[in-house]
């Protein structure tokens, strides 16, 4: 009965430390992009990465609330430049891993409006 109880407390011990390790490891990043669309399974953004250069980012999810304020699905919204703030998450499957990035805040920027640093 007594290594029944170590191994259940090694078991809730190693279960609360990799939660606790996860949940550590998720950084609120930070981008400006200009909106380019919706494509299949995610939105896309024309990002600055650093200075001079752009990419092309898709992201996941975006939070509901978000859309309730911002529609992405509607055309107007299309070459809007915003302030991006999102976090990436790991999905284990059984065929590997997967990355989703969720964006939790969007902030519409006027033009030549640029964030505060």
């Amino acid at each position: 009965m007594k290594m029944t109880n170590q191994i259940a407390l090694s078991l809730l011990f190693l279960t609360s430390f990799s939660i606790s390790v996860s949940q550590g490891l998720t950084q609120i990043k930070q981008v400006e992009g200009i909106y380019l669309g919706r494509v299949e399974g995610g939105y896309s953004f024309c990002c600055k990465t650093a200075p001079g250069i752009e990419e092309i980012v898709v992201f996941d999810e975006i939070l509901s609330v978000i859309l309730e304020k911002y529609p992405l699905h509607m055309d107007e919204h299309v070459g809007g430049n915003f302030m991006i703030s999102f976090v990436e998450n790991v999905i284990l499957k059984n065929s590997g891993s997967e990355e989703i990035s969720t964006v939790i805040r969007l902030q519409k920027l006027m033009p030549g409006q640029h964030p505060q640093e």
